[in-house]
């Protein structure tokens, strides 16, 4: 693991039925993408531009922040309670990452059938396993997508981290990561790298 990830800074998300922690290497960051977003896009925004004139950085302030606000829509829409994502990337090819961490509800009657759900979903999935975290135990799967197209810039893997939520039967936890770019050989160590970078990101999640 390269030691850019180090120093990390610890995230906190509070929820009413599930609040969790995690750390965050140096350059991600956090959001909610609840009615809170637009109050954390707008501090993050700045605090990306402080101090630099508006007259020549204002336009690139505008698109970072109409960006932001596009894909917390768009993960709100989905199910999602938080994004996370690099502000600084600090590879030199055009593969990108993201998370959507959501809250996901069943009619599991009790925290132990949940427990027993997720062992299901381990056995029943080809490319899942059963990882351990601060959290506890929970689904790891990953998924390397199928591409006909190698120049075009699309999701090229994704992984799931599945956790039952104690104390909420029926729910769970799902952080998602989803690698972008371009289906070359040469950029599979990057891939690589993100999705370790993630696992350990992941084996610090914790309840708050």
């Amino acid at each position: 693991m390269p030691e850019s990830v180090i120093p990390p800074t610890v995230a906190a998300a509070p929820r009413a039925r599930c609040a969790y922690r995690l750390v965050l290497p140096p350059g991600w960051v956090l959001i909610p993408v609840g009615e809170s977003a637009e109050q954390a896009i707008t501090n993050l925004v700045d605090r990306q531009f402080a101090g630099l004139p508006n007259d020549s950085y204002g336009p690139q302030k505008k698109r970072l922040g109409d960006g932001l606000r596009t894909i917390a829509a768009e993960a709100r829409q989905a199910g999602g309670i938080d994004l996370i994502f690099p502000l600084a990337i600090s590879w030199l090819v055009p593969v990108s990452a993201g998370i959507v961490v959501s809250e996901v509800r069943t009619n599991a009657p009790s925290d132990t059938a949940v427990a027993l759900l997720v062992e299901r979903m381990q056995a029943r999935e080809l490319n899942a396993t059963v990882a351990v975290t601060r959290a506890g135990r929970c689904v790891r799967e990953l998924v390397d997508l199928p591409r006909a197209d190698q120049l075009t810039v699309a999701a090229v893997r994704t992984v799931h981290y599945t956790w039952p939520v104690p104390g909420a039967p029926g729910t769970f936890l799902v952080a998602a990561l989803t690698v972008s770019g371009q289906a070359i050989a040469e950029f599979t160590p990057i891939v690589e790298a993100l999705t370790e970078l993630f696992d350990v990101m992941m084996e610090s999640v914790a309840w708050s």
